[in-house]
């Protein structure tokens, strides 16, 4: 048997496996996405699928401590998008704490290639990518507080919300 400082642990995500050594990890994963196309200006998206990675400070130690994380959630997390022009109102249903969220204002800019919501809010930054094309949906939020400086990162697809 090798004697390797680098060790593989299976993750529940499908067939992804990651690799990690004491100077760090690599992680790198390809599938083919096959989505519908997106019509009209009210959609449904859903992600079980989320990336966290940042900074954490033990509040009484404050010990700071980076994490990486890839993990599909237990709860699927669901966004209600819902375009007016320029604005879009996003309602979030969490799927952690099954929490449903106040509707959020987002400005909405319109290229070629699909949508960009954003809202910055103090010190927190949310970005939402849809593709009508596809119905592909990327959720990124980053915030800075007391106790991290950290970005999640949710991938998953919309359909039309009747």
């Amino acid at each position: 048997m090798l004697k390797t400082s680098i060790g593989a642990l299976l993750l529940s995500v499908g067939a992804i496996v990651v690799f990690a050594s004491q100077a760090g990890q690599d992680f790198s994963r390809e599938v083919v996405y096959r989505g519908t196309k997106l019509e009209g200006e009210v959609y449904l998206c859903t992600s079980d699928r989320a990336t966290s990675s940042g900074f954490r400070r033990d509040a009484g130690s404050g010990t700071v401590t980076e994490i990486a994380e890839v993990s599909r959630q237990r709860k699927t997390t669901t966004w209600r998008v819902t375009l007016k022009g320029s604005q879009a109102e996003v309602v979030v249903f969490t799927g952690a704490t099954q929490t449903l969220e106040a509707a959020e204002q987002f400005t909405v800019s319109r290229g070629a290639a699909g949508l960009l919501l954003t809202r910055h809010d103090g010190l927190s930054t949310q970005t939402i990518t849809i593709d009508p094309s596809n119905s592909s949906f990327v959720y990124s939020g980053q915030d800075v507080n007391l106790l991290m400086n950290k970005t999640n990162i949710f991938v998953g697809s919309c359909r039309p919300y009747l």
